[in-house]
């Protein structure tokens, strides 16, 4: 496979395969919480696994402004990458539409509410989902498209408005807005994106998870760094880490701390993600060459599909085997097979589906051009 992005940056697809590895531990890990102080803290990080799709985020403001940032800096007379709308399609309809066809059904034979599931279905088929709240019965998951749809709208507006000012003034008014607007939504209304009992990301609240990928893709592109910053990257981990161990111990008796301690330590993950793209200063750098193995960039490549089938699959594993009363081998197998089916499945939906599209789409451009 290529690299994921335009340049030599394959560790980006291993930084998207540990993003969904994250989010399937996340998933899977169910128990009830444990009397002990260590393994509630155990319990309570594997929750905060779910944050891979902050990395996801942060990987996304790279990839999609990066070729933004580099025709602001090159002057060019269009600052929107020919083709923009169509490669974002043709990325993200497809799959989505294929798992609404193939999960609707299956919901209504397992849960009924057959008008409520096609109701549902049908707006996201048409795309109203991602401009009005949805049930999020149907795969809570997809809500994290609802907040990246929206920040492939607002990202060209943003270059387009700023088109006047210089690259370097550029990325910290596009970066600081990204970050800024929407956290002072969420402080003074209250409102942020929301996965149940409607899928919903009011007024764009979730486009800060993107501020520091769309920043480093500015700083990539202006060539403000040399190979010695990847040793930030290097740092990004410990402070990945800190992000999520923080998270999890304030989960273990919230009350007894302040309330902006796990936005805070939210914040120091979000932080942590930015970090890790600094190996885009030196992709030679031994620790992002860990993040070229082949099975980690398999992952990070089928991604996307992995992420749309792999909860439903956990539910229906669970309901289907039962609860393990304490049995390991039998949770380790509710566990496994939804995993395992989850990854052939997507991995086989990626090769005769996701990928002769996307070729399909890259030919269409090339004819144009």
């Amino acid at each position: 496979m290529d690299p994921s992005a335009n340049r030599n940056y394959d560790f980006i697809d291993g930084l998207r395969g540990l993003a969904i590895l994250m989010v399937l531990a996340c998933h899977s890990v169910y128990a009830k919480p444990p009397d002990g102080l260590t393994g509630r803290f155990v319990l309570n990080f594997a929750g905060t696994l779910g944050n891979g799709v902050g990395l996801f985020f942060t990987l996304s403001g790279f990839l999609i402004s990066w070729p933004f940032w580099k025709r602001k800096v090159n002057r060019a007379e269009s600052l929107i990458p020919p083709g923009y709308g169509w490669r974002r399609f043709w990325k993200i309809y497809p799959p989505l539409a294929l798992s609404v066809l193939l999960l609707t059904p299956c919901y209504i034979l397992w849960l009924g509410d057959a008008a409520g599931f096609i109701h549902t279905g049908i707006r996201w088929l048409t795309g109203l989902a991602f401009l009005l709240p949805v049930s999020g019965k149907f795969n809570p998951v997809m809500w994290s498209l609802v907040v990246e749809i929206h920040f492939y709208l607002i990202l060209p507006l943003l270059f387009l408005l700023t088109k006047p000012l210089p690259a370097k003034t550029c990325v910290w008014v596009v970066s600081l807005f990204l970050f800024g607007v929407p956290v002072l939504i969420q402080t003074t209304t209250g409102l942020a994106p929301t996965f149940t009992p409607e899928i919903n990301d009011p007024f764009c609240t979730g486009l800060s998870s993107f501020c520091f990928g769309v920043a480093v893709a500015g700083i990539d592109n202006l060539k403000w760094w040399n190979k010695s910053w990847s040793t930030i990257g290097d740092a990004g981990w410990c402070v990945v880490l800190v992000g999520l161990g923080g998270r999890a111990w304030f989960l273990i008796n919230p009350q007894s701390h302040a309330a902006f301690l796990e936005h805070l330590f939210s914040w120091t993950f979000t932080l942590g993600t930015g970090c890790l793209l600094c190996y885009a200063a030196d992709p030679q750098n031994p620790r992002a060459r860990w993040l070229c193995a082949p099975w980690l960039r398999w992952c990070g490549i089928i991604s996307y599909e992995w992420y749309l089938f792999h909860q439903p699959m956990i539910i229906w594993s669970r309901e289907l085997f039962g609860p393990a009363h304490g049995d390991i081998i039998k949770y380790g197998f509710i566990i496994a097979v939804p995993l395992v089916v989850s990854a052939g499945f997507s991995g086989l939906v990626y090769r005769i589906f996701s990928l002769p599209i996307l070729q399909y789409g890259r030919a269409k451009k090339s004819a144009r051009k």
